[in-house]
Formats: C-alpha cells, structure tokens, sequence
C-alpha cells in the first residue's frame, strides 16, 4: 500500500493550520550551552548486528566525546532491559524473541553473574520487570505452540523459577510495575509468531491485542483494555510516577482493507477507556504504523515516541494530548528519560546518541555522542550506578 511522506515544510504547514506554533518543534540549541549530566548513570543496550557481535553495550553518561564505553559478548541477541531496584549495576538483558536465554551482567565489573533459560516449549518476549524490593523477576514469555502469554517469576538471586501465571493474551511484550509496587501492566501484542523465526505471523485474523494489569502476588487478572482498531498491536509501554500509562503499538497493516491513518500512541489511566494519540494526522502518516520504544518523562508529564521506521522521534503531553514537539533522526528507537529527568536520550543502529532538553524538547548538538563499533538496538535503559 501506498505510504504518505511528508516533508519539515508541509509538517510545520501542518502544526499551523492545527494552531501550533513552530517554536515547540525540537529544534539546536544555540552556542554556550552546557552539559548537565550526571556521573552516576550508564546509558545501556542491547547491541550488535551479527551472531558474532550479539552483545551489551554501556556508555557512562558524562556527556563528553570520550565518554568511557565498554561492552559484554552475550552469544543471543538481547532485546530489552531490567535493572534490579537494590543493586543497579546488576542488569538483565532479555532474549529477543524467540530466544529462550536471559543474562545479568555487572556493568560496573563486566562480568556475567548468572545466565538462565526459559523452560521448554516456552520463549522469552523480550522484556521483564523487577518486584519493587528486588527478591523477584517477572518474565514476558510466550507458549511457542500457541502463542497464549506467560509470566514467569524467577526468584532474582537463584533464577529458578517459583511461579507461573497467565498474561491474559496471546503474544505478550512489554511488563511493567505499576506505582502500587504490586501490580503488573502488560502490553499483550496479540500476534502468535513462527516459534522458529519469530517473524512470521500465523494469526492475523483473529489477532487480539490487549492491555492487561495483574495482580503480581495471586496472577488474578484486575482489568484488560483494548484499543478500537483490532489490527493494532500494543507492544511497548510506561508509566508514569502516578500510574498513567503510555502504550507504543505497530499496526498489521497487511490484515487491514484500508488504508486509512492509525494513531500508534495511547494513553491510559486505570477506571477509564484508553486515550489514542490520534494528532497530527501526516505526523502518525510518517511513522508508518510502527512505533518500537516510549518512555515518559513524569515531572514534564511527557511520553516520547520513537520510529525507526519514521527515522523521527514524537513527544506528546500526558494529560492534554497534544504534540509537544518531534525530532529527525535516523534509525531511531532507543529512548529514555535521565534520572534526574532533565532529558531524553535517543540511540540508533549507528551508534549515535542524541540529547533532548526536556523543558523544551531542543537537542543539545554539542552533546551528540556516537561509537562507531556499537550498533545499538531497539531499546535504551538509563542505569543509575554506584561508583566502586
């Protein structure tokens, strides 16, 4: 089907006639700005573009050119990350799907302390979550042979397996940890993909994507929301410090018959319908029904968007819903907020590293950071350290 490309010219066309002004679209910064980041934080991901170079890459994020890097062969491709809330520097990267392996590593010492698998006939989903108090790890995994969603929960020293319970869909993603410290939100994508390749999709038709918040002590389900479009897969989410929760989703466009616009980005708040993310129109157009990583600001009420597919980067506000400002950068999907909540890190498959104010959403060029021998992958975790 036939893709809608908009230029910068017809875009801020686009913001005016909607009443927008230009000066909120992320634009440089001038001369004389001066880094702000911390020392006590690492900017992580999964990277490598080949079996052989399959790893997790850091980069302490003092914000300078020969910012000190470093990185850990992992012999799986590694998808998303979790870092335990005690013991930061421990950090667990999960399997891409459909991987069955997941490891912790020490980004303070680059050793790998534990590696553990999923059992038999199940694969991970990418993505898990820590308790609040660090005893335990929830693990997205999916059945291979039918695609219903599994929760795993590994005790976080050990990594044996104590419990198991239903995500409440098929094909679950994304696991977060809502404010109460004991409920589960997870994204349930819907689609039952090839257990070999964890590519193909085997049910387009039925597909039934899902946002389901559990109880992380019993495995009740609480709620289960969904979205209009049925062809709209949640696969990414956030939350905010009081429980607003942004969703990413990437539409099936080949199961749909027409080719109208889907918004991508949602919002939802426990007790009511989710909120779609439905303006500008040509700016959703641009993303090509695919959004690969949010991340919400609380303190600015902010949930930033990638598309790689796009090569630009969206920020709406929480509660009004409107866009805040957007960013051109090729590649882009990783995404994340510093601790101190003061920017947005972007990453890309080139290694590149980009900055946004969060007051204003204008890059800070003079921070632009890039390794030539790191690929980063989908997904970007601001890790706060503790200096040996």
């Amino acid at each position: 089907m036939k893709r809608i490309e908009i230029n910068r010219r017809q875009f801020l066309a686009t913001l005016a006639a909607a009443g927008l002004s230009p000066l909120c679209i992320a634009t440089p910064f001038g001369a004389g700005e001066k880094p702000s980041a911390s020392a006590t934080e690492m900017w992580v991901s999964a990277q490598g573009n080949s079996s052989d170079k399959y790893s997790l890459g850091w980069v302490d994020a003092d914000a300078r050119p020969k910012s000190t890097s470093g990185r850990i062969l992992s012999g799986y491709r590694g998808h998303g990350l979790a870092y335990h809330p005690t013991k930061p520097n421990k950090v667990v990267m999960f399997s891409r799907r459909p991987g069955r392996v997941g490891m912790e590593l020490d980004v303070l010492t680059g050793k790998i302390e534990h590696r553990f698998y999923s059992t038999e006939g199940r694969h991970q989903s990418g993505h898990g979550c820590f308790s609040s108090d660090g005893a335990v790890l929830f693990v997205c995994e999916t059945l291979s042979s039918s695609g219903k969603g599994n929760i795993s929960v590994l005790d976080a020293k050990t990594y044996q397996c104590l419990n198991q319970f239903d995500s409440y869909g098929i094909g679950p993603h994304e696991i977060k940890l809502m404010p109460d410290n004991r409920t589960l939100v997870i994204a349930n994508g819907g689609l039952h993909q090839s257990p070999k390749s964890g590519q193909g999709i085997l049910n387009l038709e039925s597909m039934e994507s899902n946002l389901s918040y559990v109880d992380s002590v019993s495995g009740e389900l609480i709620s289960k929301h969904r979205v209009t479009e049925p062809k709209a897969s949640i696969r990414h989410l956030d939350v905010a410090d009081d429980g607003t929760v942004a969703l990413a989703m990437q539409v099936q466009r080949a199961a749909m018959s027409s080719n109208r616009v889907v918004p991508l980005g949602a919002v939802h708040k426990q007790g009511k319908p989710i909120e779609l993310l439905a303006e500008p129109n040509m700016l959703i157009a641009q993303m090509h029904d695919y959004m690969g990583s949010v991340a919400i600001n609380s303190t600015f009420r902010i949930a930033g968007f990638s598309s790689p597919r796009g090569n630009v980067t969206a920020f709406w506000h929480l509660d009004s819903h409107q866009l805040l400002g957007y960013h051109a950068f090729h590649d882009v999907c990783g995404l994340a907020v510093t601790q101190d909540q003061q920017r947005f890190v972007l990453s890309n498959s080139f290694g590149q590293l980009r900055q946004l104010n969060a007051h204003n959403l204008q890059e800070q060029v003079r921070q632009r950071l890039q390794f030539p021998d790191m690929q980063w992958d989908n997904h970007l975790s601001v890790i706060p350290t503790r200096k040996a």
